[in-house]
């Protein structure tokens, strides 16, 4: 990890790093980042990202928008609902009479759809895979989203945006992937109350809790499953995409297509990576004191949590002889006794 004065020099004092900054094999550890938003148009938004990072402009979707040429890699834009992307609404407009047969209608009605959906449908950036030192950059497209008045997850009672963090992990095994998600479900409460994660989120599915007793094996000291047993037994309570850390992605790297056996239609989703899909925190791109960094410190503390074990077995055992109100909701006293142990 970079000492003080390397710091300094790179530009990341206010942007934390985790310990491990490379994997097993020498490479830069890499992140991806999808933000969730509304209030801008695609052009507006493809005009930011190659306004702070360079890139050409490709808009011949008028529902997704490509910046390719960044210092990293493409930069993909894009109106967050399947309804528009696949053209499901060909169908209902025909119904009404309309129909697309030429060009111009089609080009008039994207352009229309596009526009009105704004203001209501998620627009969602998804980064390249960034170094990890090149991460604090990110403020640079967060300050000109802000700039523009970009609405984030408490701007409506309808909206419910994420910023969902894609970490690399240093090493694709079973272990490591155990001890992340431990160290997540130990810290869940705290990260919750940290992250202030908005009501209207906890409403929808896509973020929703591990069943209590999944929760319970997993921290259990005494659990120590082979690969197989640890997938399989995720898959037991986790047929779905939507937790707030889905491991679904580096499972199917691990194992193949077992690993989405039981998600059905979607399945095509869940793309094999060796990296973590983080789900949990809010995009409160509207407010001023909000940060991609200060959400992203909630991971590298996941991160610190799961290299101690010895802190980690500490802390299950305090948490399974602890009182149960967390298992019907967010514990914050739980959470202060996490609190108590984290840097």
């Amino acid at each position: 990890m970079p000492d003080l004065k390397q710091r300094k020099a790179l530009g990341l004092m206010s942007f934390p790093l985790p310990e491990t900054l490379h994997t097993r094999d020498g490479r830069p550890r890499r992140l991806g980042v999808e933000l969730e938003f509304a209030g801008l148009e695609l052009a507006q938004i493809s005009g930011l990202v190659q306004e702070c990072y360079g890139g050409t402009i490709h808009d011949d979707d008028p529902f997704v928008h490509r910046v390719e040429e960044t210092p990293w890699g493409p930069f993909i834009i894009e109106i967050d609902a399947s309804v528009l992307k696949d053209r499901g609404y060909a169908e209902y407009l025909n119904r009404i009479g309309i129909r697309l047969d030429s060009d111009l209608t089609r080009g008039r009605v994207e352009d229309f759809l596009a526009k009105a959906a704004a203001t209501v449908v998620p627009m969602e950036i998804v980064t390249p895979p960034i170094p990890l030192t090149d991460l604090h950059r990110l403020e640079d497209l967060r300050a000109a989203l802000q700039r523009m008045q970009a609405r984030g997850t408490r701007a409506s009672w309808v909206y419910a945006f994420g910023l969902h963090l894609n970490p690399e992990m240093s090493e694709c095994t079973a272990d490591n992937a155990l001890a992340h998600l431990r160290a997540f479900l130990l810290l869940y409460d705290w990260l919750h109350v940290k992250g202030e994660i908005d009501w209207t989120r906890r409403l929808t599915p896509y973020i929703d809790p591990f069943p209590v007793p999944y929760r319970l094996m997993v921290i259990d000291p005494d659990y120590a499953p082979d690969c197989d047993q640890l997938v399989d037994d995720y898959l037991q309570y986790n047929t779905t995409r939507n937790r707030a850390l889905d491991m679904l992605p580096i499972f199917r790297e691990l194992v193949g297509d077992r690993a989405v056996a039981g998600l059905g239609e979607s399945a095509h989703l869940v793309k094999s990576r060796p990296a973590f899909h983080y789900r949990l925190p809010n995009c409160r791109i509207d407010e001023p004191g909000w940060t991609l960094a200060g959400e992203y410190r909630g991971w590298v503390t996941v991160e610190w949590l799961a290299a101690r074990p010895q802190v980690m077995k500490e802390l299950a055992d305090r948490l399974l002889h602890h009182p149960r109100p967390w298992v019907r909701g967010i514990d914050e006293r739980w959470a202060d006794i996490c609190a108590e142990v984290l840097p």
